[in-house]
């Protein structure tokens, strides 16, 4: 993979974001935590400004970063994670999406774009004072310390 991150995505990708976002095939994996997030943040949507698509969260405005994959042709988002800082000491992951192509088990996929993405927040946060823990809501058993 030949990943670039950004917080936007143009305005041009706004089907392949919305099939990746709402109808992504293997959501039924982690049904329960989106039912979760869901009834914690609420529902997301795709705002455009002139800057380009992100995603907000209910009445909230969190954290959008997505994937890019340099060489897929079309230059749309393979990948998006939300977050957002929660409290003085935790981030919460709130909703995260990967094309099926860049899965684990997929040949293109490296360590899986998913957990690359999980990674890049980690980052993120580890530079945030105060920061000590990631919450990822789809699965909330999993707590990442810094």
């Amino acid at each position: 993979m030949n990943l670039i991150f950004s917080s936007k995505a143009p305005p041009q990708s706004r089907a392949a974001l919305e099939k990746l976002f709402y109808f992504n095939p293997r959501q039924h994996r982690v049904r329960a935590g989106i039912i979760n997030s869901l009834e914690h943040f609420g529902h997301p949507r795709l705002e455009e400004s002139t800057g380009g698509i992100s995603i907000c969260v209910g009445e909230h405005t969190p954290q959008t970063l997505f994937a890019f994959d340099r060489d897929k042709p079309g230059g749309d988002p393979v990948g998006v994670v939300v977050f957002m800082r929660t409290s003085p000491t935790d981030v919460a992951i709130m909703h995260l999406a990967v094309h099926p192509n860049y899965t684990l088990k997929k040949s293109r996929s490296g360590a899986g774009l998913g957990t690359v993405l999980i990674e890049k927040v980690r980052e993120i946060a580890a530079r945030i004072v105060g920061v000590q823990r990631i919450i990822f809501f789809y699965r909330q058993e999993v707590v990442i310390r810094l």
